[in-house]
Parts: structure tokens; C-alpha cells; sequence
């Protein structure tokens, strides 16, 4: 008899050091999650519900690490053989909290410390397992740690949208932008002057938004916003697509609601905003592609004033739908730097936020966008 499961090593990054999650199970191992496949689930969705009910925790798919098979006698259906498909699993979110009627406990370990468990009380077929994961994990955390701040800094386009804004606190943001090397200032369309005014002669660009933030103008609106925000010094726009449009399954419009902008654009840089905590993931790649038809050069996430901002899931489903043609603007609290280096590893390759300063100074910013 044959018996399908799936698992994960899950890790996450404490100060540029991996930590390895273990569970000690009903015989007094430690031991990796897993459990049964279920009828219709991929090995993926396995492996991260049986993480999820065994430990608690939210765990976000890496990659596949491997397989180990092995052999068992059951009273009931005798000589069963086994196959665990395990995957490298970073955690994302949710609290410890062991299923006790399955586990004795579980426990974060370094690298060094879970191997050992998995010597002196673990099962030698997860040994394989463990460091291959290791030597994956090895590779992100070097990674993140080799994208130095600049490099962070120069993806982003350091906003300031409230509608309270003031002129002084324009400046100090066209300033923050200078001293830090960030991509671009995100302002509102009456203060583009101004911004272009402070940044004159240096390689920071003045990025506004049209349609903001629900969407809902007609694109001649768009057109004059965006014909008037070039005229007074903007470099980029983020437009928000016809939100309602997509909604009611009409393409057509949401593609010329782009198109629009793009032409009046006159080959700038225009983002499309989706408002992706409004979408399903079907009409997050629907508006993908209509702004791909419509010639726009990134796609975004949010405007920081809907319902959610910016997740890795959407993150990669924008990405993964786009491809290598179309840019990826994480956007909508992204408050530090750990948040932005998720995203840019889900495939960002832009990043709005308010809270720039403390992403890369080592802080934690307040606000929504």
C-alpha cells in the first residue's frame, strides 16, 4: 500500500541568522511538520495546511527541497510505503500553538542546534532533508544581507499623500529623498511643482498619481491630470485603473482607461495601481494583463487608502503574471526594512512607502502607505 505526505522545513531570519522551527512528536523525537495529503490538494497545499494545524503557523512556500520514502508496518493495512515530499517554508505570520493531540511541543532553533537535535533525537531520513534546506536558507540570508541599503533606497519612491501635507513638510521630503538616494518622491498632484522645483539637477524623480485613489474618473480626467502633472514637472505617474470597470467584467474599458493615460504620458513611466485588497487573484491577473496590453511599464498593488496594502502573495501573483517585461510596485504598509526585502524577494522591484527613512535606518514607520 502506498501513503502520500508533505511537509516543511520552516524558517525564519532573526538578526541575518536563520532559526529553524521543530516539533517533538508522540514518541519523544523532534522532528519536521508534515502529515497525510488530502484528497484534491497538491503536495504544496499539504505541506503548508499540515504546518499550519500542527504548529499554528503561516508559512510562505520557498521552494521544494526533496523527497524521502521509507517503509512501515501498519496493524490494520500492513507493509505501507511512505513518500514525504518536503518544502522550504518561511514563516510569515500566526502564533506558536501546537496541536497537542498531535505534538508534545515544539521549539525555534538555530541551524547548528536543530541538526543536533536531528542526530541525537530526530530520524536519520530527515538528516538529508535538513541540510539541504540549510544550504538553501545559507543562500537567502547572504542574499538579503549583500543588498546593501543603498541598493533598498534606490527602489523607492518615498510618498507623502495625506491630504494634509504642507508645503514645509514637501520639502523635508524632497530633502529625505536627496540624502538617502531614493528613486522618486510621491506626491499629490498640487505640490508636483514644488517637488520638481527641490529636486532640480539631481536624479530623484517627482512622481504623482492620477484617478487617486479610487479610480473612478472617466480616462478624459485621467488624460487632463496627466497632461497637467507633466506640464508642472512630474517624471512618473501612478494612475489607479477603473476599479469598477474590472469589477463588472468590462476589459475592454480598464484596458482604454490605461491606454489613455499611457498615451498622454508621452513615454514616461506609468504605474497602474490595482487596489489589489479589492480583487480576487483571477482579477488581479486580469488587470495585469490589460495593463500589459495597454503599454504601462509597472503594475501596483495599492493606494494606501483602500481595504489592505501591499502582501507577498500578490506580490508574486502580479509578478508571476507579468513576467520580466512589466515592473512590480509593493505598495501600502511597508513599514521596515524586513517587510521590504520580503517583497522584493516575491518580486518587487519597486517600493512606495511613507516609512522610507525607517526602512533604511533600521526603524519601524507608522502610516498606511
Amino acid at each position: 500500500m502506498k501513503e502520500k505526505s508533505a511537509g516543511g522545513v520552516v524558517y525564519r531570519i532573526r538578526n541575518d541568522r536563520a532559526e529553524i522551527l521543530l516539533i517533538a512528536d508522540r514518541y519523544g523525537k523532534w522532528t519536521l511538520p508534515k502529515g497525510k495529503k488530502e484528497p484534491g490538494e497538491t503536495d504544496e497545499q499539504t505541506a503548508l495546511r499540515e504546518i499550519k494545524e500542527e504548529t499554528g503557523i503561516d508559512g510562505h512556500m520557498i521552494d521544494k527541497i526533496d523527497h524521502v520514502k521509507y517503509q512501515y508496518t501498519d496493524p490494520e493495512r500492513g507493509l505501507v510505503d511512505k513518500e514525504v515530499v518536503y518544502y522550504l517554508v518561511e514563516a510569515r505570520s500566526g502564533k506558536e500553538v501546537p496541536q497537542l493531540e498531535e505534538i508534545e511541543g515544539l521549539g525555534w532553533y538555530t541551524a547548528e542546534e536543530a541538526l543536533q537535535l536531528q542526530k541525537e533525537k530526530g530520524y536519520g531520513n530527515n538528516e538529508r532533508i535538513m541540510n539541504l534546506a540549510l544550504a538553501r536558507m545559507e543562500k537567502i540570508v547572504k542574499g538579503r544581507s549583500n543588498m546593501d541599503v543603498k541598493q533598498i533606497a534606490a527602489m523607492i519612491d518615498h510618498t507623502l499623500l495625506k491630504p494634509e501635507a504642507t508645503r514645509e513638510q514637501i520639502a523635508v521630503l524632497c530633502e529625505e529623498a536627496k540624502r538617502h538616494g531614493f528613486a522618486s518622491v510621491c506626491v499629490n498632484p498640487y505640490w508636483v511643482k514644488e517637488a520638481a522645483a527641490h529636486l532640480a539637477g539631481t536624479d530623484v524623480k517627482v512622481c504623482t498619481v492620477v484617478g487617486f485613489p479610487l479610480g473612478a474618473t472617466t480616462k478624459e480626467v485621467k488624460v487632463f491630470e496627466t497632461r497637467d502633472a507633466i506640464q508642472n514637472g512630474a517624471t512618473e505617474i501612478d494612475m489607479v485603473m477603473n476599479i469598477g470597470a474590472l469589477k463588472s467584467g468590462d476589459l475592454q474599458t480598464v484596458q482604454e482607461d490605461i491606454q489613455a493615460v499611457v498615451e498622454a504620458a508621452q513615454g514616461l513611466t506609468v504605474k497602474v495601481i490595482l487596489e489589489t485588497g479589492l480583487l480576487t487573484d483571477e482579477e488581479i491577473v486580469q488587470a495585469c494583463e490589460q495593463a500589459k496590453r495597454a503599454g504601462a511599464r509597472f503594475v501596483k498593488t495599492s493606494t494606501g487608502f483602500g481595504r489592505g496594502g501591499a502582501t507577498v502573495e500578490a506580490v508574486e501573483l502580479m509578478r508571476k503574471t507579468v513576467g520580466p517585461e512589466l515592473g512590480v510596485k509593493a505598495s501600502g504598509g511597508i513599514r521596515d526594512l524586513k517587510t521590504a526585502q520580503q517583497m522584493i524577494e516575491a518580486g518587487a522591484d519597486r517600493i512606495g512607502a511613507s516609512a522610507s527613512v525607517a526602512i533604511v535606518t533600521g526603524g519601524t514607520g507608522t502610516g498606511t502607505y
